[in-house]
C-alpha cells in the first residue's frame, strides 16, 4: 500500500504513531514485530527494516528471553490492558546489546487478521538516574532521614537513621515510627502524628519542645527533628529530618557549667569588694571593745565579772578571724593550722549555743574519744561550728535537737576516686544534725552557693554555708549533705586525721613585756582607737602622744623627731595612709622604728614596706599583748 491509497484519517493516524514520545510497537500472536515507530528506532538503534517480521524477544536481554516468550503465551491466552509502570522492573535490549530501564503499557489489539499487543515503551534512564541522585543524597545526608505513611509505618530510612538508633533499615521497613520513640512518650506520639497528618505543614527543625529517640539498646538521644509532608499519587507522606544533638547538649552543659563558675568568680570578687569596704570599719570596733575590754578586765577583781570580760576579749578575737576569713574568701590564703580535737571547738560552741538559742532547742553532743585530731586552724573550725549550729538552731522555730557528733572514718581508694575533695587514709567526721524543717531538694545543690540563702530579705547575706564550703575545702576535706523537708538536715564534715601525733605549740607565758618609759607617737584617725592604745601603752611603761591624721603626726614628729623612739599607725586613714607616712617620717628621720596596723583587705607589698622603714605589720584589732610583743621586738632590733 502506497501513501496515495490511505486515506487522511490512515494518514493522521501514522502521524500520530510517529510522532509519539514514547515508544510504540506491535506484535501479533506469534510474537513477531509488525510495526515500530521512530521513538522504538531510536531507543534501540535499531531501523525498523531491521526489526518488522523479528521475534519482539530480540529486544529483550538476554537474561529474561527464554521466561519472555512464556509471558508473551500467557498474556494471549488471557488479553488485557497492563498500564505503564505496572509489574516488575523491565528493561530492554539495545543492538550495541547495552540495558536500557523502560516501562512498558500493553493493549490487546482485536482486527480481522488476529490479536495483536500494542506495547507503548518509556525510556526510564533519567528518572532512574534522578532516583539514584536522591538515594545518594539521602544515604549521605548527616541527618537522619524516615519517611513515614499515613499509618504511622516507615517506608524509607536512610544510613545515618541506622547509625543514630542502632536498627537495621530491614528491621524498620514496616514497623511504627513508635518504635524510635522513648516508652515515656510512646502513649501520646500517636495522637501527635495524627494531628500532623490532619493538618500537615513543614515543621523547621528545633521548633518545638525538647526531643528524644529512643535507640535499639533503650537509651535515650536528644534530638532535633524538623517535618516535611510529601503529596504523592500514594497519599501524603511525612520526610523527618533527625538530627543527634547529644554533642551540643554536652557543649552547652559545658558552656553553663563554665558561666556558673564565671558568676561564682564574679561573686567572689564581690565578697572581696564587700570585705574591703568593711573591714576597716568594722575591725576599728572590734578594736575599741578589745582594747577596752581588756583595760576593764585589768581593772577588775577575780570572779565573774573577769570571767566574763575574758569571754568578751576570746568572742572578740573571734570576730577578728571571722574578718580575716572573709576577707580571705575569694582567696587561696593559708591559715595557721596545728594539731585540733575536735571535743575543743566542739564544747566552745555547744557552751555558747546554750546561751543564745532558746531553750526548747536542746543540744547534744556524741564525742567518740579515741577520734584522732585534724590539722586544722582552730578559729576556722569554730567558725565552721558556729554556723552551722546557728542554721540548726533557726531550722526549728517550734524547738527540737541539734547534735554534734565525731567519728573516726577510713577513706578507700574506690571512695576517694569517686569523691574528688578526699585521699585514701585516716579521715575525721563530725556532724551536726537537727530536727528541722529540712530542705527542699531542689535547694540543696544551691545552699553553699555565695550569697543564696532561704531566709527572708535582710535575715540572712548568704555567705555563711559558702564560708563553710571554703574552710572543709581549705582542709582537704569535704561536706555531705543530708536533708529532707520536715525531716531535718545532717551536715557531715570529712577532714583528714593527723597520721602521727604533733605535739601542740607550748602556750605563751603569761608575762607581757613592758616598756621603759620609751615614747611612742600613735596614730590612728579614730579617737576612741588612740585612747584606748594610749592607755594600753602607758599603762605597760610607755609615754604615749597620740595623732588623729597623718599631717598632725607629722607635726608632732617633726617638732620632736628625736625624742620618739618608736611609731605606731594605721594603715586606712584619709588623706594620708600609714606606708605613705611612713614614708615621711623616714625622711626625717631614717632610723624610727614604725609598726603598722591594718585590717585592710589586700595583703600590703613587702617591697612597699620594706622602702618606707616599716619593722612590723600587725593585722587589726590587736591584743596589748600583740602590741607589747611587737614594740619590744622592734625597739630590741633598733
Amino acid at each position: 500500500m502506497t501513501q496515495g491509497d490511505l486515506s487522511a484519517g490512515e494518514l493522521r493516524l501514522r502521524a500520530a504513531v510517529e510522532s509519539a514520545p514514547s515508544g510504540l510497537l506491535m506484535v501479533d500472536a506469534e510474537g513477531r514485530i509488525v510495526l515500530v515507530n521512530r521513538e522504538v528506532e531510536r531507543l534501540f538503534g535499531y531501523p525498523r527494516e531491521e526489526l518488522l517480521g523479528r521475534p519482539v524477544e530480540v529486544l529483550v536481554p538476554d537474561a529474561f528471553r527464554q521466561a519472555h516468550e512464556g509471558f508473551r503465551a500467557d498474556f494471549f491466552a488471557n488479553p488485557k490492558v497492563r498500564s505503564m509502570g505496572a509489574g516488575r522492573d523491565l528493561y530492554g535490549r539495545r543492538k550495541d546489546g547495552s540495558r536500557v530501564p523502560v516501562e512498558i503499557g500493553l493493549t490487546p489489539v482485536a482486527t480481522e487478521e488476529g490479536m495483536f499487543v500494542l506495547s507503548s515503551i518509556v525510556d526510564i534512564s533519567e528518572r532512574r538516574r534522578a532516583e539514584a541522585r536522591f538515594r545518594a543524597a539521602v544515604e549521605s545526608s548527616p541527618a537522619g532521614m524516615v519517611m513515614v505513611d499515613s499509618g504511622g509505618r516507615i517506608v524509607l530510612v536512610n544510613r545515618e537513621v541506622e547509625r543514630m538508633f542502632g536498627w537495621d533499615r530491614e528491621e524498620l521497613m514496616g514497623e511504627t515510627i513508635e518504635i524510635l520513640v522513648p516508652e515515656r512518650f510512646r502513649g501520646r506520639h500517636p495522637g501527635f502524628r495524627d494531628g500532623f497528618f490532619q493538618d500537615p505543614d513543614t515543621r523547621p527543625m528545633g521548633a518545638g519542645r525538647d526531643l528524644y529517640g529512643l535507640r535499639r539498646d533503650g537509651t535515650e538521644i536528644p534530638v532535633e527533628i524538623g517535618l516535611n509532608p510529601i503529596e504523592t499519587e500514594e497519599g501524603t507522606f511525612v520526610l523527618s529530618s533527625i538530627v543527634d544533638i547529644s554533642a551540643r547538649k554536652r557543649e552547652e552543659a559545658e558552656r553553663e557549667q563554665l558561666e556558673q563558675q564565671l558568676r561564682q568568680a564574679q561573686k567572689m570578687d564581690a565578697v572581696g569588694t564587700l570585705a574591703g569596704g568593711i573591714a576597716h570599719d568594722f575591725n576599728n570596733i572590734l578594736g575599741a571593745i578589745l582594747g577596752f575590754a581588756e583595760l576593764l578586765s585589768d581593772a577588775v577583781e577575780e570572779g565573774q565579772a573577769r570571767r566574763d570580760l575574758e569571754e568578751l576579749i576570746a568572742f572578740t578575737q573571734r570576730g577578728k578571724t571571722l574578718v580575716q576569713r572573709i576577707q580571705a574568701f575569694g582567696q587561696r590564703n593559708e591559715s595557721e593550722r596545728r594539731p585540733l580535737a575536735l571535743q575543743d571547738p566542739v564544747a566552745e560552741v555547744e557552751s555558747f549555743l546554750r546561751s543564745s538559742l532558746p531553750p526548747n532547742i536542746r543540744i547534744r553532743t556524741r564525742i567518740d574519744p579515741n577520734t584522732p585530731r585534724v590539722h586544722a586552724d582552730p578559729s576556722a573550725v569554730h567558725q565552721v561550728l558556729m554556723n552551722l549550729g546557728m542554721n540548726a538552731g533557726h531550722a526549728m522555730p517550734e524547738g527540737g535537737d541539734i547534735e554534734f557528733r565525731t567519728e573516726s572514718l577510713y577513706i578507700t581508694d574506690s571512695r576517694a576516686r569517686a569523691h574528688p575533695d578526699l585521699q585514701e587514709g585516716p579521715h575525721v567526721t563530725l556532724s551536726v544534725r537537727d530536727t528541722g524543717t529540712g530542705i527542699d531538694p531542689e535547694l540543696q545543690g544551691r545552699i553553699f552557693e555565695p550569697f543564696f540563702t532561704t531566709k527572708p530579705p535582710g535575715q540572712g547575706s548568704g555567705l555563711g554555708l559558702a564560708i563553710v564550703d571554703r574552710i572543709v575545702r581549705e582542709h582537704q576535706g569535704a561536706l555531705e549533705l543530708k536533708s529532707s523537708p520536715g525531716e531535718g538536715t545532717t551536715v557531715r564534715l570529712i577532714l583528714p586525721a593527723v597520721a602521727l601525733e604533733e605535739p601542740e605549740a607550748a602556750p605563751l607565758g603569761s608575762d607581757i613585756p613592758t616598756g621603759k618609759g620609751q615614747r611612742v607617737l600613735y596614730v590612728d584617725d579614730e579617737p576612741g582607737l588612740g585612747q584606748v592604745g594610749r592607755r594600753r601603752l602607758e599603762d605597760i611603761g610607755y609615754r604615749v602622744d597620740v595623732a588623729t591624721d597623718g599631717k598632725e603626726a607629722l607635726n608632732l614628729f617633726r617638732s620632736a623627731s628625736p625624742d620618739y623612739d618608736v611609731v605606731i599607725t594605721d594603715y586606712l586613714m584619709p588623706h594620708m595612709n600609714g606606708l605613705e607616712l611612713a614614708g615621711a617620717l623616714t625622711r626625717i628621720r631614717p632610723d624610727i622604728p614604725i609598726i603598722v596596723l591594718t585590717g585592710f583587705i589586700d595583703n600590703l607589698p613587702d617591697d612597699s614596706i620594706r622602702a618606707t622603714g616599716v619593722r612590723e605589720l600587725l593585722r587589726k584589732p590587736v591584743t596589748t599583748r600583740e602590741l607589747a610583743e611587737a614594740l619590744a621586738a622592734v625597739l630590741e632590733r633598733s
